[in-house]
Order: structure tokens, then sequence, then C-alpha cells
């Protein structure tokens, strides 16, 4: 059974987010013991969801995830954390009822995969110590996210099939989305007008005078501009000054000073991709993927509900 009140839910999660650059000692013991689910016979308290998040958020930071990918991550808890500890529990409990046990050697190159993100052993050690970690306790975790990927697989993932008549049908309902827009690859320099619009127009001109004598551009573009290059850019993802100047150029060709608010630009086509269609052959493992994620989050959800209705789970608000 369940229960529970997805408002709720999300209000703990953000109080978590938020504490979780505070030592536990910092909250109040009544909130760390309240009961937020039970699982079959064991109760989950706050502080076992707020470690639960905290974890995840380490063992990204040792795996030297991007910032990004961090960010992202961590912003779907603010919305599944309890039913994501509640699911992995249940999915570790089925793969331990199956008596599943992870070779050493699995766990090992995991683990040194993880190692590989590192120069050194001595940097990687330095940066799990930093998360109040051992590597005893990276194993630990590895060995759960293997049994519970063991069992995704065997129960969901090994039993799904993508048809090839459907990879095709959603080629032809779905044209729009493999009209692929003209792309730029611009070389760019860049002259803010804080020292003045006059000077900033006198400089670029210098720029383009160089360029259009045989410059090298990136020596050029050392010397002058005050940007990094935009680099690949499509139709409608330009100001309109910027679109209307670098769409007359050809390959190679060199812009005329662009005005844009704050600044001026001076361009390089150094490639153009042209627009056009994808054809099924292009888009066919594209397709593949989106039906392949569709048909998994159905099937999972099937199988994880199946979990929970052999289970006793109570969300409490």
């Amino acid at each position: 059974m369940s229960k529970g009140c997805k408002k709720c839910r999300h209000d703990i999660i953000l109080v978590l987010l938020m504490l979780l650059s505070f030592p536990t000692t910092a909250l109040a013991k009544p909130l760390n013991d309240a009961i937020i689910a039970i699982v079959n016979s064991e109760a989950i308290t706050l502080k076992d969801l707020k470690d639960y998040i905290a974890g995840v958020y380490r063992q990204l930071k040792v795996e030297n995830r991007s910032p990004q990918e961090i960010r992202e991550i961590m912003a779907s808890y603010e919305e599944k954390g309890i039913d994501q500890l509640v699911n992995d529990k249940l999915i570790l409990e089925a793969a331990n009822a199956k008596g599943l046990e992870i070779r050493p050697e699995i766990v090992d190159k995991r683990l040194q995969e993880i190692k590989d993100h590192y120069p050194s052993e001595d940097q990687f050690l330095d940066v799990l110590n930093n998360q109040g970690m051992t590597v005893t306790d990276l194993k630990n975790k590895l060995i759960s996210q293997l049994k519970a990927k063991f069992m995704v697989d065997v129960e969901v993932r090994d039993k799904i099939f993508v048809n090839p008549e459907d990879v095709t049908q959603y080629y032809n309902t779905h044209a729009g989305e493999f009209e692929r827009k003209t792309k730029y690859n611009l070389d760019s320099i860049y002259i803010s007008f804080d020292k003045g619009e006059e000077q900033a127009m006198k400089r670029i001109r210098q720029a383009r005078d160089q360029l259009a004598s045989g410059g090298d551009f990136e020596k050029v573009s050392k010397e002058y501009s005050e940007a990094p290059s935009v680099g690949t850019l499509e139709e409608g993802q330009m100001v309109p000054a910027i679109e209307k100047e670098v769409f007359s150029l050809k390959l190679a060709d060199i812009s005329q000073p662009v005005k844009v608010e704050g600044g001026v630009y001076l361009f390089k086509v150094s490639g153009i991709l042209p627009g056009h269609k994808e054809t099924l052959k292009e888009a066919r493992d594209h397709i593949y993927g989106i039906l392949y994620d569709q048909l998994f989050q159905q099937k999972f959800k099937v199988w994880i509900d199946k979990l929970r209705q052999k289970a006793y789970v109570e969300i409490r608000s």
C-alpha cells in the first residue's frame, strides 16, 4: 500500500537540500528521528533520507562528475528522493532474496573506472577523504548499485524489444523533429563598449584590416578579443543583426563589424553545415533511443509497482 502527499515530500526534500551543508549535530534530534516512511518492518527517518541524499551527492563528487551533471541529478531528488530511496530498498531486497552476489573483480573494475578520472590515486583518495568516505564505503555503495543494476537488467531491460516498424512509424509521424537548420561554426572577435563605442569601433576595424591583409585569426583574436569565439550556432540562435550579416557569408569569409548591445563583433566563418532533413537511416539510432526509453519507463513502473504491492510501503505526510 502507499500513502503520502507529493507537496509534503517536495517540502521535505527542499529542507534536506538546504541542510546538506550543515553538520549532522546542527539538526534538532526530534527532526532527525521523525519517521517519514515504513518499508516492510523498517522505519525510514528524516535522517535516513538526509544521509541517502548526501550520499548520492558525495558519490557524484568522488566520481568527478561535472557541476552541471551534479546539479541536474541532485535537482531530480527534490521530486523523487523519498520514492527513490524506497525503490532502492525494495530492489536491493529483491536482489538479496535471490542470493545475488557481485564478483570482487567486477567491483574492482568499476572502482578503477572511477579512479581513472583522476591524474593520480593520491588525488582520488584526497577527494574521497574530503567527502568523508573510505574506499570500503565506496565499494559497499558500488556493490549495492551493481546488484540493483543487475536486477533491473534482468527484470526490465532484457525484456525490452523495439520493433523496427515502430521506428519507421515514429520517423513518419514526427517529421519536424528531424529538420536540421543550417549551422555556422564562427570564429569571433568581440570588443565591448566599456571604453566608449568610438574606441571599440576603431579597434575592431584595426583587427579586420589585419585579417584582410592575411593575418592569422587566432593571433589577431588574442590581441583584440575580450571574449572567446562564439563557436557553432544555428539559425534562430543568433540576434537578428548577427544572422543578417553571417548568413550572407561564405566559408572563410570575414564579416563587417556587427554592433550588438554593449559591444561589437567580427566573425570568420570556419565551417558551414547546411540545413537538411535527416534520413531514416541517420535518425534510426536516435529514434531507437527515444522508444527504448519510453518502453523502459513503462516496464520499470510495472515492475516496481509489483514490488511495492508485495511489500508494505507507507509514506507519511
